[in-house]
C-alpha cells in the first residue's frame, strides 16, 4: 500500500533538536526541570526517536520499564519539547511523549496534551488521541479536578461556546478553594491564573467588559503578561490611555508583537488629529518608533 503523508522519521527528526535547543529551554525557565540534567532529558527524547527508527509506531512507543524513564521525566521532556522555538518536529516530539505518558496514567500528560490539542484547534481531529481526549473527558466528568475544568473551560471557549466555559471556569474555580473544604484543593491548583484568564475572556466576548475587567487586572497587577495583553485588546476603543499601557507592559514582559499593535494604535491618533499637525506629527513618529522595535531585524 502506497504511504500518505511523511513517514515518521520525517515528522520526528532530532537532528533538528540538538542539546543546545534542550539547555535554551531549561534554561530559560529557571528552576522549572530540576529532576535530571539536560542531557538526561535529552536521552529520554533519544530512545523514543531510536523507538520509531526501529519502526515502532510513535503512538504505541513506550519508554517506561526496565531501563526506562519515570513518568515524570517523559511528562517533562514533553514539555521542554513544546517550549522549544523553531523546529516543527519539536511539537511533534511533545505531543507524542504526552500520549505516551498519558497511555501509561499520568494525570499531567493527559491535562497537557488536551490543553495543548485545545488551544492549537487540533481537539478532536487526531484519531490516534482519542483515547487521551477519553482520558481527560474522565476527569472532567468528575467535576473535582480543577485544572481538569480549566481546560474544559479553555476547550469551550475555543469553540465559541463561551457560556459553557464559564460554567467549567466557575466550577473549577470553587473546586479550586472557592470554599474552605476546597482549601486543600487550592494548593494543587496550578493552572487557577489561566482558569482566570480565560474567564476574563469568556465575559469580554459576552459584552460583560467591566466583569472582565475586573479579572484581567487583577491578574495584570500579580504580573501574568497574557492579562495585560487581553487588557489592551479589550480597552482599545473604551480606554486607549489604559490600552497602551498594558500593551507596554506585554512587550516590556517578551510579547515584541505587542509593539505592533502600539504602532497600528499611534497610526489611529494620526489619523484622528485633523488639522492639529502637531500632534499628527507626533502619532506618526510614536507609530515609527513602535514598528522598530516591534521588528526583530532592527538593530540598536
Amino acid at each position: 500500500m502506497k504511504r500518505v503523508g511523511p513517514s515518521p522519521l520525517e515528522v520526528y527528526k532530532l537532528s533538528e533538536i540538538p542539546l543546545s535547543s534542550f539547555e535554551a529551554a531549561i534554561s530559560r525557565n529557571g528552576d522549572a526541570f530540576q529532576r535530571q540534567t539536560p542531557a538526561e532529558y535529552y536521552r529520554c527524547a533519544e530512545k523514543f526517536h531510536e523507538a520509531i527508527s526501529r519502526g515502532t509506531d510513535p503512538w504505541s512507543v513506550s519508554l517506561t520499564g526496565k531501563d526506562g524513564f519515570p513518568l515524570e521525566v517523559i511528562h517533562e521532556t514533553a514539555c521542554i519539547m513544546r517550549l522549544i522555538r523553531g523546529p516543527r518536529s519539536a511539537d511533534a516530539f511533545a505531543t507524542a511523549l504526552w500520549a505516551s505518558a498519558s497511555e501509561a496514567g499520568y494525570r499531567p500528560s493527559t491535562l497537557s496534551l488536551a490543553r495543548h490539542l485545545a488551544r492549537s484547534g487540533a481537539y478532536g481531529r487526531v484519531p490516534q488521541l482519542r483515547r487521551v481526549e477519553a482520558r481527560f473527558k474522565q476527569l472532567v466528568s468528575t467535576a473535582r479536578d480543577a485544572d481538569a475544568l480549566t481546560v474544559e473551560g479553555e476547550l469551550q471557549y475555543e469553540q465559541g461556546h463561551y457560556e459553557a466555559a464559564i460554567r467549567a471556569l466557575q466550577r473549577a474555580l470553587q473546586v479550586g478553594g472557592g470554599t474552605p473544604a476546597a482549601a486543600a484543593a487550592a494548593a494543587s491548583f496550578e493552572w487557577k491564573p489561566y482558569c482566570e484568564l480565560c474567564m476574563g475572556k469568556a465575559l469580554a466576548k459576552l459584552g460583560r467588559h467591566d466583569e472582565a475587567r475586573a479579572i484581567l487586572e487583577a491578574l495584570s497587577d500579580a504580573g501574568l503578561v497574557e492579562a495585560d495583553v487581553e487588557l489592551g485588546n479589550l480597552l482599545r476603543v473604551s480606554d486607549r490611555d489604559a490600552a497602551e499601557r498594558h500593551l507596554f507592559a506585554a512587550a516590556s514582559k517578551g510579547r515584541a508583537d505587542m509593539f505592533s499593535v502600539l504602532s497600528e494604535i499611534a497610526l489611529d491618533k494620526a489619523a484622528e488629529a485633523g488639522q492639529d499637525k502637531a500632534l499628527r506629527q507626533e502619532s506618526l513618529r510614536w507609530a515609527k518608533e513602535w514598528s522598530k522595535l516591534g521588528d526583530p531585524r532592527t538593530e540598536y
